[in-house]
């Protein structure tokens, strides 16, 4: 991944969420000569397909089975606060599309769907909404799943399953099956066709969804403007056909009536420059799904996504041939509720009911080698680092790494951490070609052996795969060629990235001094503020392990931290000359403090600025006796989040309530 692309929303994307009431429309009907209501392409005549034919006109029942698969959802969510963590934002009401596929489910986009409490769903064919439960999240890749609560009534009474024609005609791969279009038979159970095939330039398109501007599905047109890949090298089309807000999720059609993509977003102040997912992409986040690949606690700050249960009753003995599964759930929303769930007593598997956060399920990030890459279009650079071409030939150099060096392997064994380095990445190495693909000096690839003239982003190869895939690089280390096989990871930053799957708004008040974590979520909540720095030096450094950087944010006025009051944006360093990993270590070290100490220190420092230190000291029986004073004055429910504290510590307390809501008793308790 290129230097440029860290961050988010670099390119000034804007998510598409909120709907009012739009026009009614039947794209289906019949085809006509004239584009719809696309801004930007009015009166654009429809050129043949890629094969150079042109498609029958469709059916209205074709025309009523594409409206039956389409599904307008309405969200009801609830914002973290990063700025003031302790509370949440005002509930807010927003929609986007979805569409229905196979296994009777609904794709739709994850910012539709993010931080959400509740979600209903209608189909375009039915004035009835009914609840449905988020089951599996990409939010790096901007996908979701969801099922329907109740599944008959949703599909009707005359709902049916694919039949054998439906599923020899779909394609080939993990995706939706094809549907029948005999008629209105299979109408209420079928799902959306998927093209496995890429769009080509210059391509007609048809969206399809319920944007702004009525209740009713709309349809817009254009074409495919660009293959191209996002910041965090996932692949994406650009289309001309006009993307607004509640567009998203919905199907992006091609000539042919199959889906091609998924709408996603739109550049804030370009003129008609829409973003799909294509079916590619979404083909690789149901593959994962589909196998239970669930991102490691590592991968999600280690911290936060705990899917932690407190058993209320034992159901039944598994062992005893009751069948119930490994896990279900009644809940009609993403967030708390009751659940089925296996768990091993003794000799027997018990079915017990559990209460707890049971949202959905996540799979691993994107993938990646976790390299800074530069360009070698320089001629006199390539000399110098041992290519012989004359200029004319590829490769780029590896800069620096901002994740987790990958694990290596030399003839499909592994290289162990204390073995030799030269079966590993090296900042200098000039990578040659990945796969087999050679890499130009700009840092781009074919796109396909079918259409090697257009070129995409390097980083294309390694977010196509899953996690754990092997990768075979040809690289030249001083001069010398080499073939290095490396295994991908999940790409992963210091300074988490998305709001509600590594980066999470936990807090933790001492005295009134308010630390945080370090994301970009954070940043963005406080980047216009008088004062606020960039915190870019850190941003780009390599995560390590559960390693996070700690932020005193505020401090929370009170007679105790007079002189205090105007300190924030602050990086802290050290907590009684120990230097805390995370916020569970945090609290470990106040903890010990706490005990031993009269005063509790921190150091802290500007980003940037390690060798200009500011020095906080409060007395530990002063900072306990205001404790509740703090928490009172300024509304704050406890003096952590859940998420923070260490788990030996949430055993110790047990269910006392006094423990988890202030410091003092949790720290008694503890002792």
């Amino acid at each position: 991944m290129n230097e440029d692309e860290i961050g988010a929303n670099s390119e000034g994307e804007t998510w598409q969420d909120e709907t009012l009431p739009s026009s009614p429309a039947d794209p289906y009907a019949g085809e006509t000569s004239d584009a719809g209501s696309g801004g930007g392409n009015r009166g654009r005549k429809r050129r043949a397909g890629a094969g150079g034919s042109r498609d029958a006109p469709r059916s209205r029942a074709q025309g009523r089975l594409v409206h039956s698969c389409i599904v307008k959802l309405i969200v009801q969510r609830v914002e973290p606060n990063y700025a003031e963590p302790w509370r949440c934002k005002s509930q807010v009401s927003s929609s986007g599309t979805g569409f229905l596929m196979s296994g009777r489910r609904v794709i739709t986009n994850a910012h539709v769907i993010r931080n959400s409490t509740h979600v209903r769903a209608r189909r375009s064919v039915s004035p009835v909404m009914f609840s449905c439960t988020v089951e599996w999240v990409s939010i790096p890749l901007d996908l979701a799943v969801l099922s329907v609560n109740d599944v008959d009534a949703f599909f009707g009474a005359t709902a049916s399953a694919p039949t054998a024609s439906d599923m020899a005609a779909a394609p080939a791969n993990d995706g939706p099956t094809n549907v029948s279009t005999n008629g209105d038979a299979d109408i209420q159970g079928a799902g959306l066709p998927l093209s496995p095939l890429l769009p080509g330039l210059d391509e007609n398109v048809t969206c399809v969804g319920f944007p702004t501007g009525g209740q009713q599905i709309s349809v817009t047109r254009g074409v495919v403007s660009r293959v191209d890949v996002n910041s965090y090298g996932v692949l994406r089309i650009q289309i001309d056909a006009a993307i607004n807000p509640g567009n998203s999720g919905g199907p992006v059609f091609d000539e042919r009536g199959r889906v091609i993509g998924i709408a996603s977003s739109h550049l804030r102040g370009g003129s008609n420059i829409g973003y799909i997912i294509p079916t590619e992409v979404l083909l690789y986040f149901l593959g994962m799904a589909r196998g239970g690949m669930e991102a490691d606690p590592i991968e999600r700050s280690a911290l936060n996504c705990e899917r932690t249960t407190k058993v209320m009753a034992v159901l039944a003995v598994e062992n005893e041939g009751v069948d119930v599964g490994n896990e279900g759930t009644g809940d009609s929303g993403s967030g708390a509720g009751v659940v089925a769930r296996t768990i091993t007593n003794g000799e027997n598997n018990l079915v017990v009911a559990a209460v707890g956060i049971v949202g959905p399920r996540m799979v691993p990030g994107v993938a990646g080698l976790g390299m800074h890459i530069q360009t070698l279009e320089n001629k006199a650079l390539r000399k110098r680092l041992g290519l012989r071409d004359g200029g004319d030939g590829g490769g780029v150099r590896i800069s620096s790494f901002w994740s987790p060096s990958p694990v290596l392997y030399a003839d499909n064994e592994q290289i162990e951490e204390s073995d030799d380095t030269a079966h590993r990445l090296m900042v200098d190495d000039v990578l040659l070609t990945i796969d087999g693909i050679e890499v130009g000096q700009d840092g781009t690839i074919p796109l396909s052996a079918d259409r090697p003239h257009e070129r995409i982003g390097m980083s294309y190869l390694m977010t196509r795969e899953r996690v754990g895939h092997k990768l075979e690089l040809g690289i030249v280390r001083a001069g010398r060629p080499m073939t290095i096989h490396t295994v991908l990871r999940p790409n992963r930053y210091l300074c988490p990235v998305y709001d509600a799957f590594d980066a999470h708004s936990s807090y933790l008040v001492c005295g009134g001094c308010v630390f945080v974590p370090l994301s970009w979520p954070y940043i963005r909540a406080h980047k216009k503020k008088a004062g606020f720095p960039s915190f870019g030096a850190i941003a780009s450094k390599p995560a390590n392990g559960a390693e996070q950087v700690i932020i005193l944010s505020k401090v929370l006025a009170d007679e105790i931290n007079v002189g205090y009051h105007h300190k924030r944006f602050l990086i802290l360093s050290t907590v009684n000359g120990s230097r805390p990993k995370n916020m569970r270590d945090l609290i470990r070290a106040i903890l010990r403090a706490g005990n031993d100490e009269e005063n509790l220190e921190f150091r802290a420092h500007f980003d940037n600025k390690e060798d200009c230190e500011q020095f906080i000291c409060l007395n530990v029986e002063e900072a306990k006796a205001a404790e509740g004073r703090i928490l009172k004055q300024h509304m704050v429910a406890q003096w952590c989040s859940d998420d923070v504290v260490p788990p030996e510590m949430r055993d110790a307390c047990g269910k006392d309530d006094d423990a988890a809501t202030t410091m003092v008793s949790f720290l008694e308790k503890c002792i």
